[in-house]
């Protein structure tokens, strides 16, 4: 969620979601050459791969130092829950005590990832954490994946989401949340019990369509 003069994903967009209401932030997380963890969400920053770059550079290439998932962890703790999706393999040890000692502080936190060995060696570091698949292109065999990989979440973009899909997921006893949820299109599945929690760029759509379906607020608005 971000707003006129507050950018994608930097603590700013962040301290704006809390003050709106958001339930959870959703954020991206990848690492530099020279190493941070940082919240960005794109492969590449002008036509350079992000892992081929400092920190410093993408501030140089793109204008906004990103920050790192450390700054973005402590801004949350105790205020907001999160959802933290690791868009590559690699580094998942690296991250196992700053993910623990957020989730052990009290916080609400589920790590989720299109990959399914990040998830598999997340089960294996942190059992205690709340993992999710990412599908964004089919659901075709995702119950039997999440299963493999230990994750009880399935994160499905919007237009995979159907009768179909919900009762697969459903069936295999998958909590479901969904990502590019509009209000103004989809406000309908807030009443649907099998969706546990929507993402969006919208916050304020969302909650006050939430509101509207149901007098008592179902899911999470991230």
């Amino acid at each position: 969620m971000w707003g006129a003069g507050v950018p994608e994903n930097s603590l700013a967009a962040f301290e704006q979601a809390i003050d709106l209401g958001a339930d959870m932030i959703e954020f991206d997380v990848r690492r530099t050459r020279d190493r941070e963890l940082i919240i960005f969400h794109d492969a590449e920053i002008a036509g350079a791969p992000v892992a081929s770059l400092t920190r410093s550079e993408i501030e140089s290439l793109g204008g906004m130092l990103p920050p790192l998932l450390e700054e973005a962890l402590e801004l949350a703790r105790g205020r907001i829950a999160l959802d933290v999706e690791l868009k590559e393999d690699g580094y998942v040890d690296e991250l196992a005590d700053l993910l623990s000692g957020f989730a052990a502080s009290g916080s609400e936190l589920i790590v989720t990832s299109f990959i399914d060995l990040v998830l598999a060696r997340l089960t294996e570091l942190m059992p205690q954490l709340r993992r999710g698949l990412v599908r964004e292109r089919s659901t075709k065999r995702a119950p039997q994946r999440a299963n493999a990989c230990g994750a009880t979440v399935v994160v499905l973009k919007m237009h995979l989401v159907d009768e179909t899909s919900l009762a697969q997921m459903s069936n295999a006893g998958l909590t479901v949340f969904v990502w590019d949820f509009m209000a103004t299109e989809h406000a309908a599945l807030l009443s649907d019990t099998r969706i546990s929690g929507v993402i969006t760029d919208d916050v304020p759509g969302a909650l006050a369509a939430r509101t509207a379906r149901i007098p008592t607020p179902g899911g999470p608005v991230a």
